[in-house]
């Protein structure tokens, strides 16, 4: 087996595994849930303050768990500072989180986990659910990876990850140091789901198969994101049904998306520093359909992402993946009404 054939195969079982993690919402909830009354939540809200010029040093999970477990009237304000939390804030119900000028920093040395914010249990209907204005810091620096393959059996380091719920709003956020399989997930039993205005940045160290934004619903719009990847492999990756990606600005990924979401609409998106930007990925029968990829900016970096390879001791890839939109070859079903017109380099 080739090198280039040997991590072909290696990135298209992690994708399948991925898959998987997203549709399960992968366990391991290891904080209970702290349950104070309603009115405890300003009680809390001083707490918080009167410890905000110390809380990048100590663990601030509890202060910002009881926060997320007690929402005045749907509504939770994070307070302005850096805090640092592990990685284990659950949500009981849908709220509005909303941030002021707030980081939520994971510990150093946290190891593999789950997600960093997720529902108390992969039933947990989030419908509703609103995150804005909060930088999620994943601390890459200090949570070095060890082990990829253990992001895959359970442990996937994801930063959001929402398993069921219809009308999600992920928005105006910040994901900074990120090194996971996926910065944010809606699962298979999410609808209408909008991931937008957000901002992407992270490291694939060592190189690893990754997702900013990896969607299996029903309805999802992912518009008017930044993504800047250094040399990691995939901006974008949609599943499900009736997907909308526009007006995103993405680079340095190898693939800004990779469409596996029949009914798909993936327009005015500018992507630079790419190897081959849009990946038509039909392993869903009947088969990928009704799928437009018009007048977007696809611009690559053959010479750039050479180095890469090399520097990884492995060979470029070779065509259709350097294309600017290819039809993946490991593909299973046929490919029904696609539509490519109007790209520019």
């Amino acid at each position: 087996m080739s090198a280039a054939i040997g991590i072909a195969k290696m990135i298209d079982r992690n994708r399948l595994q991925r898959s998987a993690l997203a549709g399960l919402a992968a366990a391991g909830f290891l904080l209970l849930p702290l349950c104070l009354p309603t009115a405890a939540q300003a009680k809390v809200t001083a707490t918080v303050t009167a410890t905000a010029k110390v809380a990048a040093t100590v663990d601030s999970t509890a202060r910002i768990q009881a926060l997320l477990d007690n929402p005045v009237n749907g509504v939770v304000n994070l307070l302005s500072g850096t805090f640092t939390i592990r990685p284990a804030l659950r949500l009981q119900q849908a709220e509005t989180i909303v941030g002021h000028n707030t980081t939520l920093t994971v510990a150093a040395s946290s190891g593999d986990y789950a997600a960093v914010l997720q529902g108390a249990s992969p039933g947990t209907d989030l419908s509703g659910l609103s995150i804005t204005g909060v930088t999620f810091d994943q601390n890459a620096a200090a949570n070095p990876i060890t082990n990829v393959q253990a992001l895959y059996h359970g442990q996937p380091r994801f930063v959001i990850l929402v398993s069921k719920g219809t009308g999600i709003s992920i928005t105006n956020d910040k994901f900074l140091n990120t090194n996971n399989v996926d910065t944010v997930v809606t699962g298979s039993a999410t609808g209408q789901a909008t991931i937008s205005g957000n901002q992407f940045t992270g490291v694939s160290t060592p190189w690893h198969d990754h997702s900013s934004v990896y969607t299996s619903g029903t309805g999802t719009t992912i518009t008017n994101n930044t993504f800047s990847g250094s040399y990691d492999v995939t901006a974008i990756e949609v599943h499900g049904d009736q997907a909308t990606v526009t007006g995103n600005k993405i680079s340095g990924y190898d693939r800004a998306i990779n469409v596996v979401c029949s009914d798909t609409t993936f327009s005015k998106n500018t992507v630079t520093r790419a190897l081959g930007p849009v990946d038509l990925w039909s392993i869903v029968a009947p088969g990928l359909h009704d799928v437009a990829v018009t007048g977007n900016t696809l611009r690559q970096d053959l010479t750039g992402w050479s180095r890469q390879f090399r520097s990884l001791g492995l060979p470029m890839p070779s065509a259709p993946a350097t294309q600017q939109v290819f039809r993946d070859v490991s593909s299973k079903y046929p490919f029904v009404r696609i539509t490519v017109s109007g790209n520019r380099s």
